[in-house]
């Protein structure tokens, strides 16, 4: 019998796109899955859309729990799951309806713990996908370079299918923005094989009210995110530590950009303080930076410095570079 796939949806706010994102699910041409969806105290019709699914399909199941923020209600999803293998849907997105069919496929042709898959990033209908029908395998410390890279498999966790047993252990960290940066690289470690499909499956919203479409202190958590890799990786793949080190001190330049924009006071005291200090501690040598961009490595150097860093992030905003 084939394997049950749980695919846990996290639903808040979303009543305009919910049927979009439950039908393309609940439409799978691979049927053995338990599909659970997690009203995180949506203040709108959907806990009732989502019991309206339920008693229209057995597979369905609702969990209604209070407001906690998404990656509470992931966890509550993760709590009820059964599944042999996990998945993560965002509620105003969608798959295509051969996703699960075409990535559990993959990953058991390749004994594969992860399988990963090309995302489309839409603001409207009018759009294309691309049937790249090849693929990949690489091991768990290629994958988090990608991560590193922000290329193919990426640090999102909704363009994966998961071996449960590569997420024992692991739980979203509630309160954080984004989430996804202090999960995804501990779950690719776990796993010893990643494929990866070109294919277009994913289908990712940009709606202009999400909530990474306003500007604050919280966003300062990727910041920490992207630390946590890094020390992650320095200790466990020490070969690519250089590249998340980069790509840290990079993080931190847009972050301070990002501040230097924003006219708050909090954001000003707090955000650059910490931005600053994160920065500063960390020097960069000539060898680390010699496969940068001219550019880049301008940055990189001069803002090994206190004064040198808020410099060079006041430039960099003068002629809009790096956002």
């Amino acid at each position: 019998m084939n394997p049950l796939i749980s695919v846990i949806v996290p639903i808040y706010n979303v009543e305009k796109y919910l049927a979009r994102c439950v039908d393309s699910i609940v439409n799978q041409t691979y049927k053995n899955l338990e599909i659970i969806l997690v009203d995180d105290g949506s203040p709108d019709r959907c806990p009732q859309m989502c019991d309206d699914y339920a008693e229209k399909d057995s597979r369905i199941k609702v969990v209604h729990k209070k407001n906690g923020g998404l990656s509470d209600a992931r966890n509550a999803g993760m709590a009820v799951a059964t599944g042999e293998y996990i998945s993560f849907i965002d509620s105003d997105d969608w798959i295509d309806l051969e996703t699960y069919d075409l990535v559990l496929e993959k990953m058991l042709a390749t004994n594969s713990q992860i399988g990963a898959f090309n995302l489309k990033s839409v603001s409207n209908s009018n759009f294309k996908t691309e049937y790249n029908e090849n693929y990949i395998v690489i091991d768990s410390q290629k994958a988090i370079e990608n991560t590193i890279d922000n290329v193919n498999v990426r640090t999102v966790v909704w363009n994966k299918l998961y071996h449960r047993s590569v997420l024992e252990n692991l739980s979203f960290r509630v309160g954080k923005l984004n989430e996804d940066e202090f999960f995804t690289f501990y779950a690719l470690s776990n796993a010893q094989h990643i494929v990866y499909l070109f294919r277009q499956l994913y289908f990712y919203y940009q709606r202009p009210n999400s909530i990474m479409g306003t500007y604050s202190l919280k966003r300062l958590d990727m910041l920490d995110g992207v630390k946590e890799r890094m020390e992650f990786v320095e200790k466990k793949y020490p070969e690519i530590y250089t590249k998340a080190k980069l790509s840290f001190c990079q993080c931190c330049i847009y972050q301070y950009q990002m501040l230097l924009r924003n006219k708050d006071v909090d954001l000003q005291l707090i955000g650059r303080k910490k931005v600053k200090k994160y920065r500063t501690s960390l020097k960069l040598s000539n060898h680390e930076i010699k496969n940068c961009r001219l550019i880049d490595k301008l940055s990189l150097v001069i803002s090994n410095n206190s004064i040198g860093f808020e410099l060079i992030c006041r430039v960099r905003n003068v002629f809009n570079f790096g956002l």
